[in-house]
């Protein structure tokens, strides 16, 4: 942590001073301003978030230099090219402010990135949060093509080894909710399949990912851990089978399910309108949100 706490420091951010009684407009201009200089009030908070969310940026943007420099990267790009969808303040002064930007992740899919900023009455300004957002009011992604595009990718992402895996299961879920049936021919699958158990391992992290999205699943977390948790069941279901059970410990499948069912009823900034179009029924992670 002390080496990745010290690349955070060289990054130079730190609390940009900005004029928080500026109109919205003047404050979006002020903040694209200072972009590259608004930072994380924590530097370990900076770390632990670069390395925990990076995975919710597309793919070309998380190659921006190291771990930290390309989360860092994504969240100064958002703040200078964002559009504003939040600005309030607290009842002790402090102004909350989000920008919102959309990015691409394939020609098929794109994916919405949020930077909270937060400033203090005396103008102080740190980025408070970033990755998907928090509270979404449509869906975070968006899915553009017809299945066979879908499925035609993910097997060419299959093929390069550095493309990650939760990219293939995104494709695998855009595929399914185009389609009223399993997506594919029998061929399609059983090599998709195939492919996906040579990558057993990046399967194994994509898990452990989802295990700790549904643990902060209580609060704004919900669409993370309910979109990682439908790519596990699309994948489970229309494309591995009974391999499943051979290649995962279905234990802890049980166990993410049962920290959604504790913490999903209630979550923080839950909407329906934010649920994936198509989004198979008999996932009822989504819905147990608004229990």
């Amino acid at each position: 942590m002390a080496a990745d706490v010290e690349a955070v420091h060289a990054l130079r951010q730190g609390g940009a001073s900005l004029d928080p009684q500026a109109d919205p407009e003047a404050l979006t201009s002020q903040i694209r301003a200072a972009a590259d200089r608004i930072g994380f009030e924590s530097p370990v908070e900076a770390a632990t978030l670069s390395k925990r969310r990076l995975v919710e940026l597309p793919l070309l943007e998380r190659g921006q230099g190291t771990k930290i420099e390309a989360y860092h990267s994504a969240a100064s790009r958002t703040l200078r090219e964002g559009a504003l969808v939040v600005d309030s303040v607290g009842s002790d002064g402090t102004r909350n402010v989000e920008l919102q930007r959309r990015a691409p992740e394939t020609g098929l899919v794109r994916v919405t990135l949020s930077a909270r900023v937060r400033l203090r009455a005396d103008g102080t300004t740190w980025l408070d949060d970033f990755g998907w957002p928090g509270e979404p009011a449509r869906p975070v992604h968006t899915f553009t093509g017809a299945t066979e595009d879908f499925l035609a990718q993910a097997r060419a992402d299959l093929r390069q080894e550095n493309i990650p895996l939760d990219r293939v299961l995104l494709l695998l879920l855009g595929a399914t909710l185009k389609e009223a049936h399993r997506p594919g021919t029998d061929t399609q699958q059983i090599q998709i399949a195939e492919a996906i158990v040579a990558r057993r391992g990046e399967l194994n992290v994509y898990i452990r990912q989802a295990e700790d999205y549904a643990l902060a699943s209580g609060g704004q977390g919900w669409y993370a851990a309910c979109l990682y948790r439908s790519g596990l069941e699309n994948l489970f279901e229309n494309f591995l089978g009974s391999a499943a059970f051979s290649l995962v410990d279905m234990e802890e499948i049980e166990d993410i399910d049962d920290e959604l069912r504790d913490r999903l009823p209630g979550s923080t900034g839950a909407d329906r309108a934010a649920i994936p179009d198509g989004t198979p029924i008999q996932h009822w992670w989504w819905e147990a949100a608004f229990a």
